[in-house]
């Protein structure tokens, strides 16, 4: 049988309920156990216990069902003002400075779909060709009706302007 306590043994009930609470809490919002456990300063061990035990997983549960009806309220908080604020989006576009119309504009364009490009990838070849190369390309050109006149007969006859004329393919 074990020693009886002593007087002076204390327990932290209260840090211990409080730490295992911020366990819950941080779980809820997503974090991984190895942060939490980095984040209050404990082993990871003891954060996996705290969430497999059974209340803490009622805990869990009580707290992402109170999270998702504040989502749900949100939600309809915003649905009851989008009004009020495609009025003032549209009174700024119409009404507003100049900075304040472009600013809302492009504002309105992105979220329709419509935005800027941002980042233009290109690639680029670079080849050499000899001039049996051309005479080659030009001849298949003609033989499957994308150049029905000769370039070279077009560059001696304009120099400085080069036309070709496609049959429509």
């Amino acid at each position: 049988m074990g020693r009886p306590p002593t007087g002076d043994r204390k327990y932290a009930i209260q840090t211990m309920w409080d730490t295992h609470r911020e366990i819950l809490r941080l779980a809820v919002t997503g974090m991984k156990h190895v942060d939490i456990a980095s984040h209050l300063g404990i082993t990871p061990v003891m954060v996996s216990y705290t969430l497999n035990s059974p209340i803490a997983k009622r805990e869990i549960e009580n707290l992402r069902a109170a999270r998702d009806l504040d989502a749900v309220d949100v939600a309809k908080r915003i649905q009851e003002i989008a009004p009020i604020a495609l009025q003032t989006l549209e009174d700024l576009l119409c009404g507003g400075t100049e900075t304040t119309k472009f600013r809302t504009a492009t504002d309105l364009l992105d979220r329709a779909g419509h935005a800027a490009v941002h980042t233009l990838r290109t690639e680029s070849i670079s080849v050499h060709l000899t001039r049996d190369d051309i005479d080659d390309i030009k001849n298949r050109a003609k033989e499957i009706g994308l150049c029905v006149v000769d370039v070279d007969q077009i560059r001696a006859a304009q120099p400085q302007q080069l036309c070709f004329q496609s049959s429509g393919v």
